[in-house]
């Protein structure tokens, strides 16, 4: 499969800096992970001292252990909650990170993904069509052999009336049979394989829909990295503009500058979006 050459890679540089991010980041959750199962487990072993605790005492008032161990239980609870609570942020800009680094790569993969179901679907149609060829073909000769059959049947049957006596079947007419119960078997082996196939080729639009998804999901990402990547280099001009026309008071916001997108460029892009797309 080739690639598009026409389309731009996001800057290794870039995409490096994100890396290191992902990479301390990764290192962040971890320990903090570590952190929360061991407050965790501690809580679990306070727990588990009070009840015992608990559980042995014949007294109905409270011991000065049992206090002791019931606010440990509780405070070793609050930690393990509190760090629990602090993984979300964490694991959240971990995945969102992740997303980031691994989208160059997803897209790539989605992409051929894609066209290997495609592909897979157009042979699919194919081999449907000469298996329903191969059953209307076996159709007609069980047609044909049961007409057969019956004709040599009655011939038979008339042959032994005026002999007056049995004698053995043609060998002819046996053979008839044997055909018939063969082809037949063949013909709903044939249709068997169709349900077969037919069935695969309907779950491939639900499947190249979800890996279309999945593609431009990426490629909005490696678009948005390769945005980023040339803001580098003109952000300062981005900048000044939004400073200059908040001081002149044509704007409120001086952190912001919209910009407007002429309709060619608009267009020009969806069409090497469609054909990033369907590159091979």
């Amino acid at each position: 499969m080739k690639s598009n050459p026409s389309r731009r890679q996001p800057s290794t540089s870039y995409l490096d800096t994100l890396r290191s991010e992902l990479n301390a980041l990764t290192q962040r959750l971890h320990v903090a992970e570590t952190a929360a199962n061991t407050a965790q487990q501690e809580a679990d072993a306070k727990r588990r001292a009070y009840l015992e605790l608990e559980q042995r005492s014949t007294s109905t008032h409270w011991s000065v252990t049992e206090q002791r161990l019931f606010r440990e239980k509780n405070q070793r609870e609050a930690v393990a909650r509190q760090l629990q609570q602090d993984l979300v942020p964490l694991r959240e800009e971990h995945a969102r990170l992740k997303r980031k680094v691994q989208a160059p790569v997803q897209l790539e993969a989605t992409r051929v993904e894609m066209a290997a179901l495609t592909d897979r679907r157009e042979e699919l149609a194919q081999e449907i069509t000469k298996a329903r060829t191969l059953q209307a073909q076996f159709d007609a000769r069980i047609e044909a052999v049961e007409h057969q059959i019956t004709s040599d049947t009655q011939s038979t049957a008339s042959r032994l009336i005026h002999a007056g006596e049995l004698t053995a079947l043609p060998a002819a007419l046996a053979s008839l049979h044997a055909e018939l119960t063969a082809t037949r078997h063949t013909r709903d082996e044939v249709a068997r394989r169709i349900q077969t196939l037919q069935a695969e080729h309907d779950a491939l639009p639900e499947q190249i829909r979800l890996a279309r998804d999945s593609y431009q999901g990426a490629q909005a990402i490696v678009a948005e990295l390769e945005l980023q990547e040339q803001l580098r280099t003109f952000i300062g001009v981005i900048a000044r503009a939004a400073m200059a026309r908040h001081r002149a008071g044509f704007s409120r916001e001086q952190g912001r500058y919209e910009i407007e997108i002429p309709v060619e460029a608009l267009e020009a892009a969806s069409t090497a979006l469609d054909a990033d797309q369907s590159a091979r």
